[in-house]
């Protein structure tokens, strides 16, 4: 019979695991060696916060379940902040922690807390994994973390029960999905809304990528005319350079602007998996309750931050399917180019800014875009340039930008960027960050040449917090603990072995782009930027 470890080590595999990240401890040592047995990578990383981050965009770039791997005590207590972003930001998440024998257990303190019930608020279930019965219980874990909407499952494995033999499952658990499609008799109102509608408008989330509906989607809006705006996780799920996509949207009170007036002049609006968790607090009830609105999502609208006069829950590419098999056979005539084109001008106008004399944030992004392919991965950190950077980067795939936005947590450009390069080696990845969060996860780069991955990291370096700066002078207080103090960053990747570049103007940055997308390691540009275009945006 095969060892506790054996039995989660062959279920993650049979639900399409290929990578675990973590830092191991004594408590979990049974469970690498089953890794290994079954075929599933580990991946040691510096902190439990980086391994969590690679596992959640694991998730985000393949579908198929991230694993975190994380010792009791401080490991456990360290895997927090990613579990929470794995909750907040829709990911499958498998947390498996050590745990302390059980015969130990009632008497030993030393780096024992109760794992399951500090997890507990933060994931979707979190059990203690028994000596007999442990089958059943990871295919059940398993099966709710993919379960919409997908989140973070907790496993807590005892030292002893890690090594024990027991009887594994005959058969998986299938995995939960939403065939079905809502009720043809709201999908037959909203037809005709839509043929009636002047201005129809789609505002799209990340629950449309769960549950893939980029090609339904795609195929919906030219079918019906309805240009489309996305939420930031959301980008690319239609081309970005589509006639019908008005851009990114949700936490840049200026682009917000721009966008609500199309939301304010539209006369139907269809809210498609568009999930609240990634807006800021001024799209608390965005529109008027008379205006007809369609939600069509896998879950019903229970957050009631907008609210809508349908429900159509079930499968969101099921739903668009029908909506466009009922679609004229020629798209209607509204919504005229030139409009749209303006609304997407109108967007670029408002964040352009090219500073006289040193480099600009929006510069840095617009080369980027112009040198990096059009299959490049991006992943962006959280910070003043993240804003600025869903509103200039293009993306033209699903799930292609990378970031932390229902947590929103720093540290996550780096992570991200070595698990999409470890999962596409061919492909272009490129991590645009702060200075503050690449300092949070720096030991990360030590991966880079470890597993020789050649991506590309950018870092917007103006040695300042400046969107909490920024906000502290629109409250009138005085500047307090904003500024960073930062090293030389291109000579830390010297010496972590990759490339390292400091440019101060587009030439410069353009030329070690180009040199950083030929090079056979890892590239590190420090950009020094002038901050001052981002009070342009908020």
């Amino acid at each position: 019979m095969p060892k506790t470890a054996d039995i989660i080590a062959q279920s993650l595999k049979a639900a399409g695991v290929r990578y675990a990240f973590g830092i191991p401890g004594g408590e979990v040592l049974e469970l690498l060696e089953a890794f290994r047995r079954a075929g599933i990578r580990f991946i040691l990383t510096k902190q439990e916060l980086g391994a969590g981050f690679m596992a959640e965009a694991s998730f985000q770039l393949t579908g198929k379940p991230g694993v975190l791997v994380a010792t009791l005590g401080p490991g456990f207590t360290n895997a927090v902040t990613p579990v929470a972003q794995a909750l907040l930001d829709r990911s499958a998440l498998m947390v498996i922690t050590g745990e302390i024998a059980t015969g130990l257990k009632p008497v030993f303190t030393h780096q024992i807390i109760d794992q399951c019930e500090v997890m507990r608020p933060i994931v979707k279930w979190s059990t203690m994994i028994a000596a007999s019965g442990a089958s059943a219980q990871v295919e059940k874990g398993i099966a709710i973390a993919q379960a919409a909407l997908p989140g973070p499952v907790h496993f807590n494995l005892p030292t002893d029960v890690a090594a024990v033999q027991q009887p594994a499952a005959g058969k998986r658990f299938a995995r939960t999905q939403l065939q079905s499609a809502p009720a043809m008799a709201n999908l037959g109102k909203v037809r005709a809304w839509l043929a009636r509608a002047r201005k129809p408008l789609a505002l799209v989330g990340l629950g449309a990528q769960l549950d893939g509906a980029a090609r339904d989607l795609w195929r919906f809006a030219q079918r019906w005319r309805v240009p489309v705006i996305t939420t930031y996780k959301a980008k690319g799920i239609i081309p970005e350079d589509h006639p019908l996509v008005l851009g990114g949207t949700g936490l840049s009170p200026v682009v917000d602007r721009i966008h609500m007036e199309q939301v304010r002049d539209a006369d139907l609006i269809l809210t498609i998996g568009f999930d609240p968790v990634e807006l800021r607090a001024d799209w608390m009830a965005p529109w008027d309750a008379a205006k007809r609105t369609v939600n069509i999502d896998l879950v019903a609208n229970t957050h009631h931050v907008y609210q809508c006069s349908i429900e159509c829950i079930g499968s969101i590419a099921q739903a668009l399917r029908q909506l466009s098999a009922g679609a004229p056979r020629s798209a209607p005539r509204r919504w005229p180019d030139a409009q749209l084109a303006g609304h997407r001008a109108a967007v670029r106008q408002a964040i352009a800014h090219r500073p006289a004399r040193r480099l600009g944030p929006f510069q840095v992004v617009s080369t980027l875009r112009a040198v990096f392919p059009r299959d490049t991965i991006a992943t962006v950190d959280t910070g003043s340039h993240r804003i600025l950077i869903n509103h200039v980067w293009e993306s033209y795939e699903p799930q292609r930008m990378l970031q932390s936005n229902g947590l929103g947590s720093m540290g996550y450009g780096l992570p991200a960027a070595i698990a999409a390069k470890l999962i596409f080696p061919r492909r272009p990845v490129l991590a645009m960050t702060g200075e503050a969060g690449l300092d949070m996860v720096i030991g990360e780069l030590a991966l880079l040449s470890h597993h020789k991955l050649a991506i590309t990291v950018v870092v917007f370096r103006d040695d300042t917090l400046s969107l909490i700066k920024l906000k502290q002078e629109r409250m009138k207080l005085p500047e307090s603990g904003v500024v960073t103090g930062s090293p030389d960053y291109a000579a830390l990747a010297r010496a972590y072995g990759g490339n390292g570049h400091v440019v101060r103007n587009v030439e410069e940055l353009g030329k070690a782009a180009r040199a950083a997308l030929k090079s056979p390691r890892f590239t590190l540009i420090e950009a020094r930027i002038d901050p001052a275009e981002y009070r342009k945006q908020m």
